[in-house]
Order: structure tokens, then sequence, then C-alpha cells
């Protein structure tokens, strides 16, 4: 949805912040300000101290203030991790560093979501409540293990959108106001952004991956989900079960094709059809292929209603999805 209203994460973000707290903010020239001066180089306690200030934005209102000798400790500390990351985002093992020094030093996971949210905003952003609400998810007491699960999933609507992840966050906050905090600013850009918010596909499977993950733990796959969804809600059912099937394909083919035809299908995958693409890679059956093109079209009408979608999605195609993965694995 949030390809349709670019302006939530700036512009209307920007008015809606303004109604809630009487000030403007200016994240875009605080995150300026720290790209001018290769914060993420080198960094220093002058930074931390800009963006754990209400010099840009509002932030002494919800958030407290680090001790100077913990700011100077975290500097010391990250340094060097923070660089490694601006330059290489996806050095997991950085990252778990990073995590794991700022929470042991300034023991707010809040704090330290803000710090790097503003430090590399394409890859961090803020955790508090009203994005957390719209996604469904929900804390636990490994503090390093709850902030490395929401930037998973505020990452997998900012690739989808191709956004980056601070900006998907300012968007799910800004809806979340106008419908809980100032319902009374925009009626009609309220209810719009609401009615489209719930029938967005990714943002229900984080829902619901995360709802289910917190009654029956991380280890429950897709498919499982399917089938508890499928009589309840049979369209997202069946995405859920094609995105198992899309997966058990890739492990297939990653284990039967060579390195360079492997290279050009992940290339390829955010062109279109790429599930078409993997059959074809792994040399499926023209039947099973026939059946899984049908359920695949399916699938997308799920991904994409409109009112003009003719077809209805029942429990029946769901199982159709569920016994092709037992066919494909």
């Amino acid at each position: 949805m949030f390809d349709k209203y670019p302006e939530i994460s700036t512009t209307v973000f920007n008015k809606v912040y303004i109604e809630c707290y009487a000030r403007a903010a200016f994240h875009s020239e605080l995150e300026g300000e720290l790209k001018k001066t290769r914060a993420c180089k080198n960094l220093s306690e002058v930074h931390l101290k800009k963006i754990l200030s209400d010099e840009h934005w509002n932030y002494s209102r919800t958030w407290g203030f680090p001790s100077d000798d913990q700011i100077t400790e975290l500097v010391k500390e990250i340094r060097d991790d923070i660089r490694i990351l601006n330059e290489n985002p996806s050095m997991k093992d950085a990252e778990i560093r990073v995590l794991d020094r700022m929470v042991k030093t300034i023991k707010n996971i809040e704090i330290v979501s803000i710090i790097l949210a503003f430090l590399i905003p394409e890859r961090y952003c803020i955790i508090a409540p009203p994005p957390e609400h719209l996604i469904g998810f929900r804390r636990n007491s490994i503090k390093v293990e709850t902030l490395l699960r929401y930037f998973s999933d505020l990452r997998l609507l900012a690739e989808h959108y191709n956004m980056g992840v601070f900006e998907i966050e300012k968007a799910l906050w800004t809806i979340h106001q106008l419908r809980y905090k100032i319902p009374y600013f925009d009626k009609a850009l309220a209810e719009e952004l609401w009615e489209n918010y719930l029938i967005e596909p990714k943002i229900l499977g984080l829902r619901v991956k995360n709802l289910l993950n917190e009654l029956w733990g991380d280890s429950i796959d897709d498919d499982f989900k399917s089938k508890i969804l499928k009589e309840k809600d049979p369209g997202l059912a069946l995405i859920l079960a094609m995105r198992y099937l899309e997966s058990n394909m890739w492990k297939l083919v990653r284990k039967t094709v060579d390195k360079d035809r492997l290279e050009n299908l992940e290339s390829s995958a955010k062109e279109g059809n790429i599930l078409t693409k993997l059959m074809v890679a792994a040399d499926t059956e023209p039947v099973i292929r026939t059946r899984v093109d049908r359920i695949r079209r399916k699938r997308n009408l799920a991904m994409h209603p409109t009112q003009n979608n003719a077809v209805k999605i029942s429990s029946i195609d769901v199982e159709e999805a569920i016994e092709l993965n037992k066919l494909l694995t």
C-alpha cells in the first residue's frame, strides 16, 4: 500500500507529528547532518548527543537521556562496528556485536533503536508501540533478540516497497496516530489508509506470523499457518501456502542448478513470475507446473484484491496449494 501513498512517511508524517507534538520533526535534516559529518565513519559523542536531544525532534517527551559516561563508553564500544555495518550491512556478526554492546551500555532498547535509526535509516528504525501494534509484534525478555526480530519484520516491508526501514516505520506510526490518537485530524485520509492497511498482504502476513509465533513459537512454517487459516481467511492462507511453496522451490533449485544459473535466477527474482522460472529450472513435471500456475494466479488475486476480481478464493484452493507443497518436497 505504501507505493500508493508515498507521502505517508514524509509530508503526511510531518503534519501528523506537528498535530501530536505541537512542533515539527526535522528528521531528514538530522539524517543529512549526520551523513555530512560522516558520523558512521567516525562516530563521536557529539553525534549521539545531537540524536538524543530536542534540537531536531521531540525526543525528551518520550525518552530519557543517557549519562555522559554512558555516551562516552558507547562511542568507544561501537565506533568500529558502526563503520563496518554502514559499509557492509549484511555483516550479521557486526550487527549482533553492536546491538549487544549498546544494550549492555544503554539498557533501553528504544534508545538503542533511535541511535541506529538516524545513523543508518536504510536498515534500522525506532521500536515503539504504534508500529509494533500495526504488525502484531511482541517483545520478549531477550533484548537483542527482540531488536533483531523487529528490524527483520520492518526490513521485509522496506524491501518489498523499495523504501528505507526508517521510512516504513514512520509510515506505520502515521497510520496508527491517524487511527487512534488524532482521528479528527483528517477523517477521510485516516479511513482510506486504515482500509488499505487491513487488506495489505505483506502486513497481514507479518501479523499472522507474529501472532502464531507468540502462541506456538518461531518453528511454525507458512505451510502450517495456511492450514490453520484456510477456513477463516482463505486468501491469506493461500498467500502463506504459496510463499512456503516458493521457499521450497528455491531450496530445490539451489541444490540442482549451477552457480551462474542460480545467480541469474536471483537477479531476476523481482521481475515477476519467479515461481514459473524456478519450476523450469527444477525441471518440474508439466502437469504439476500447470497446477502451480493456476494457483499462482489465484494467489496474485489474493495479494492484489480489487472490486473487479471475479474469482473467489476458497479453502479448496488452499488445500491444493498444500498438496502441491507435498508433491514438490
